[in-house]
């Protein structure tokens, strides 16, 4: 695991974290050292902590709790990190979280917020920026918890959630895998699959596998890559016209002006130009 402190001020630190499993197993249980924020820009993960095993992959995130032992198993996975004070985790708290799932989902609208921050940071923009950006994002968490209703049969709740989960962890394998197989996979039919994921996740079928592909766009984006045909060979879809519309319909922006957004390097040009 390589881990890139990015931004330490007061009451946080925000990291920039590459996860490279050592091997195809669960790690050694060990608790949280700090309270923290987590979100996934690339990758999927599963955490078993605090009784329960989650699959987290871009969609997701969580909040780490100091001293709750945990375990992760995964792939390749890069990760922002914005570890807390007690002080500043009291403030998310609300009153309302520390007793609650550590579970929440991620928008395109937060995922996006999530990627400018780390941009910024990456571009040296100052301190008091990062900061209010920092309380920004962590302003507007959504709830944390499952979708599922509280009426739902336990045993049910089980059993739907490992059907949404081993769909996401084959999705995130292979996004352009047909819904056929798809469903092949988890043991259902398609019809049954689609409506059990859509009762677990909120979202269908299709737009939660636009969802990974364009968060995997976002991500190669930020990291400089300009060829959209080649993007969208390698992504899935159609042709470059076909991703562009995806991303902004899923966005609000398109790839171009994205990368201009989230690739540090081209952002502290276009900032220096601007300010000469």
């Amino acid at each position: 695991m390589r881990i890139q402190r990015l931004v330490e001020l007061a009451d946080f630190i925000l990291a920039d974290i590459h996860f490279r499993p050592s091997a195809l197993d669960w790690s050694t249980p060990a608790p949280e050292p700090m309270d923290a924020v987590c979100l996934l820009r690339s990758g999927w993960l599963r955490r078993a902590a605090a009784g329960r095993t989650e699959f987290l992959d871009t969609t997701q995130g969580y909040i780490a709790r100091r001293g709750v032992e945990k375990r992760v198993f995964g792939r390749e996975a890069r990760l922002t990190w914005i570890q807390l004070t007690p002080d500043a985790y009291d403030t998310l708290d609300r009153g309302q979280r520390r007793n609650r799932d550590w579970l929440f989902a991620v928008n395109p609208a937060l995922d996006l917020r999530h990627r400018e921050l780390i941009a910024a940071a990456r571009c040296g923009t100052d301190e008091f920026e990062i900061a209010e950006r920092t309380y920004a994002l962590l302003d507007v968490l959504p709830p944390l918890g499952r979708r599922l209703g509280p009426g739902t049969r336990p045993h049910t709740r089980v059993t739907h959630q490992a059907i949404a989960d081993s769909a996401r962890e084959a999705l995130n394998h292979n996004p352009t895998i047909t819904m056929s197989r798809l469903a092949q996979a988890v043991g259902y039919s398609p019809n049954h699959f689609s409506r059990v994921f859509r009762a677990v996740t909120g979202t269908s079928v299709t737009d939660y596998r636009n969802e990974l592909r364009v968060r995997a766009v976002l991500e190669e984006l930020a990291d400089g890559a300009d060829n959209l045909a080649d993007l969208a060979s390698r992504h899935g879809f159609s042709d470059h016209a076909h991703l562009t519309r995806t991303v902004i319909r899923k966005v609000g922006r398109n790839p171009s002006e994205l990368r201009r957004l989230l690739h540090a390097e081209r952002r502290t040009r276009c900032e220096t130009a601007a300010a000469s």
